[in-house]
């Protein structure tokens, strides 16, 4: 009976202990990685481009802010709703959400917080970074990040800014 006892104990103990194997599915986009320096000086105001992928969509007075999903935010002159002008693009890696205050743009920046001063876009600039607020953008088809790809799995002080889909 002891001998029955420890094999059941057993097979429980490896059953429950395979629960915490990490996952192996794989998912059809591969992450595009950005070193922590490269992110911290990514964040820059660049001509208008075509809209392609709409993401958040803010307005702010006469303007309208349209995220591009991962690359940036579309910035609109809707001061004459009949004709809004595409005034320029500011690049921020690994964007999906923002808001607007006064003269403060705040935006997610793969895993950091940023608040950037557009008084004049022209000159824009971040005013305030919060480091490792937001967890790492995951793959479109999955609700985590495959093993293979997490932080533990590639090279040091990297972080995921975008997917791309694999063709």
């Amino acid at each position: 009976m002891k001998i029955l006892n420890l094999f059941l104990i057993g097979g429980i103990i490896i059953l429950t202990s395979s629960f915490d194997l990490p996952l192996q599915e794989e998912t059809a986009y591969s992450p595009i990685l950005m070193s922590r320096t490269e992110l911290e000086k990514s964040i820059e105001f660049q001509p208008a481009k075509t809209i392609s992928d709409i993401g958040k969509i803010y307005k702010k007075g006469q303007w309208v802010y349209i995220t591009e999903k991962y690359k940036g935010i579309h910035v609109i002159d809707n001061s004459n709703p009949n004709s809004p002008l595409n005034k320029g693009f500011i690049r921020v890696p690994g964007c999906v959400d923002i808001s607007v205050k006064a003269n403060s743009l705040y935006a997610d920046n793969s895993m950091d917080l940023v608040a950037i001063d557009i008084s004049n876009f022209s000159t824009i600039q971040v005013t305030e970074r919060i480091r490792n607020v937001f967890p790492e953008p995951l793959p479109p088809d999955l609700r985590y990040i495959p093993y293979k790809y997490q932080q533990s799995n590639r090279p040091e002080n990297t972080m995921i800014v975008e997917w791309k889909k694999n063709i």
